[in-house]
């Protein structure tokens, strides 16, 4: 299990570089096609949130109009299912790229999970894309439709192994009070400086070994 572990953290230094948040598997294609689905170059982790160029299918995610304030019960995606997930949108202090909590609807925030969000291009994305600020939706709530993902995502600025949402549709909720979970995953280290951005100022973590 150490040596499993230790793959996949110099898996992760390689990726280090490149400044955005990978999942932790390596598809065959590459580039944006004309649907509007990324996949990465070959043989590199995709990223969790796909990357916008000028003149591709999500190129109105950039230039959209944005608010301030997202309407409750605003919908976007697949949102039909009786089956879905509680969220709880919450800023990373530390400058983590976590998303925030999902729960199963019905059970407690003591089950929630601290993931990162992946989005689905042309059906839902993170709802922070149409508000003025990437952080305006702290502590707000939603209803997420979709799963866990089979693999987990690696966060090059805490070097974290964090479980991943896909996103296939959300509701707005509204805002709702702070939780008490501890932020970040379960394993991070409790005394990490905020905003810690480099591995120069503390050990490196090794997620998965006991």
């Amino acid at each position: 299990m150490r040596a499993f572990s230790l793959f996949w953290m110099l898996v992760g230094a390689w990726v280090l570089s490149t400044g955005v948040l990978t999942a932790q598997t390596a598809p065959i294609q590459s580039s944006t096609d004309d649907s509007g689905i990324y996949t990465s170059p070959n043989g590199a982790p995709p990223p969790v949130a796909p990357p916008i160029r000028k003149g591709s299918p999500l190129d109105h995610l950039v230039n959209d109009p944005k608010m301030e304030t997202l309407p409750v019960g605003y919908k976007q995606g697949h949102t039909t299912s009786s089956d879905y997930w509680i969220a709880h949108r919450r800023v990373d202090d530390a400058g983590g790229q976590g998303w925030g909590w999902v729960k199963k609807n019905g059970e407690g925030w003591g089950s929630a999970r601290w993931i990162a969000l992946q989005e689905t291009p042309g059906v839902a994305v993170a709802p922070y894309r149409k508000l003025l600020s990437h952080d305006a939706d702290d502590n707000w709530e939603f209803k997420f439709w979709g799963r866990i993902a089979p693999y987990k995502a690696y966060d090059p600025h805490l070097d974290e192994i964090i479980p991943v949402f896909v996103l296939e549709g959300y509701e707005v909720i509204g805002p709702e009070n702070e939780l008490t979970n501890k932020v970040g995953p379960p394993d991070r280290v409790g005394h990490r400086p905020s905003g810690a951005s480099s591995r120069g100022d503390r050990p490196i973590s090794n997620p998965g070994v006991d």
